[in-house]
């Protein structure tokens, strides 16, 4: 169980503060206490990140994002009846609570996969050949360009594993044999790895087909990405949004090098001294229902784009994660250059000292 103190945010407390207590916890959630130390509420990760996508400012109170009746129980309930409560109530944490209202720990919906030996699963596009990295890669397949001294594939391989997947599907094409060599079955990193066989490109969704059958999300993710996003909370936030798949959304800023003009017919109304304009872009990181895997046509390519298109044209429910985090996609020279740059502030011991 979570330990209180690193999962407590006081009342007071700006989105922004409310977002770094989260990430450092690495629990999904805030327990919002006041002045007395007693549980006035919860902020999940995922209301700050639909906060967010409604434009909300995180220099914002955060009070407003409060959830102030959770389902809470007292410390010392059996794990049995903790267990029986998320699955009641359909619900991921549960504080748990001294006899004066003060969070003393926290029960959640990891914690009882992991005593069930069960888990999520994610599958990793990792069969690119990276003709924008050559040199490089016309002897290593692009995933495994070192990062911070390590495969870009190992450290998204950890990242996983970190967060709770333990069952892994790596799609590989271009000198496959160098990333099987590499991984094995995955148990020198904590993971059961299964590997998906392109014969031919398959496209970013193609290899999917490929796929057992699945009983439960699955994960997908680039294999050219570095990022700290927590892929746990991504895959609770699916769950929590009920729709049959997730697209992970990273922002991207672009300034307008002019003053732009507001007009109405030949009429100038004002003019904006170079605007900054804000996009939500396609992450390359998704959760997909496992029927959604039946759309995928076997045996030639198609891509994830293929996919989105096909399930929006059928009305069905896609809900969009913006990520915060750090987030780079390894598709040229100057790209690779920023990562290895940034991998010491953002996974090096300094980083690891902020957890």
């Amino acid at each position: 169980m979570e330990q209180a103190k690193e999962l407590c945010s006081p009342l007071g407390a700006s989105v922004r503060q409310v977002m770094e207590d989260i990430d450092r916890n690495k629990a999904g959630i805030s327990l919002v206490v006041g002045e007395d130390g007693r549980l006035v509420g919860t902020i999940t990760d995922g209301n700050v990140r639909r906060f967010i996508l409604s434009g909300g400012s995180i220099e914002a109170p955060a009070e407003r994002l409060v959830w102030r009746y959770p389902v809470t129980a007292p410390a010392g309930t059996p794990r049995e009846v903790l267990a029986e409560l998320l699955e009641t109530h359909k619900i991921r944490n549960i504080p748990l609570l001294d006899h004066d209202g003060r969070p003393v720990g926290l029960f959640t919906y990891r914690e009882l996969l992991a005593s069930r030996d069960e888990g999520p699963c994610a599958a990793i596009l990792a069969g690119g050949e990276g003709t924008r990295l050559r040199p490089l890669t016309e002897s290593i397949p692009k995933p495994m360009v070192s990062v911070g001294g390590s495969p870009l594939l190992e450290n998204l391989v950890a990242s996983l594993v970190r967060s709770g997947f333990k069952r892994l599907f790596l799609a590989v094409n271009y000198k496959a044999e160098m990333i099987e060599q590499h991984f094995g079955d995955g148990s020198r990193f904590g993971a059961a790895i299964t590997y998906l066989r392109e014969e031919s490109k398959l496209g970013t969704a193609g290899p999917l087909g490929l796929l057992p059958p699945l009983t439960c999300p699955l994960l997908v993710t680039n294999g050219d990405l570095l990022t700290t996003t927590d892929f746990g909370r991504l895959y609770e936030f699916h769950g929590q949004h009920r729709c049959v798949m997730t697209v992970a959304g990273i922002e991207y800023k672009v300034r307008v090098p002019f003053g732009v003009l507001r007009t109405a017919g030949h009429y100038l109304l004002g003019m904006e001294e170079k605007p900054e304009q804000k996009f939500l872009c396609n992450g390359g990181i998704y959760v997909l229902n496992p029927e959604l895997v039946h759309l995928i046509p076997a045996g030639r390519r198609f891509d994830m784009t293929d996919l989105l298109a096909k399930v929006l044209q059928a009305g069905l429910p896609v809900a969009t994660f913006p990520v915060h985090e750090y987030w780079v996609d390894i598709g040229h020279i100057t790209d690779l250059e920023k990562a290895q740059r940034d991998y010491q502030d953002q996974f090096g011991p300094k980083a690891a000292e902020g957890e």
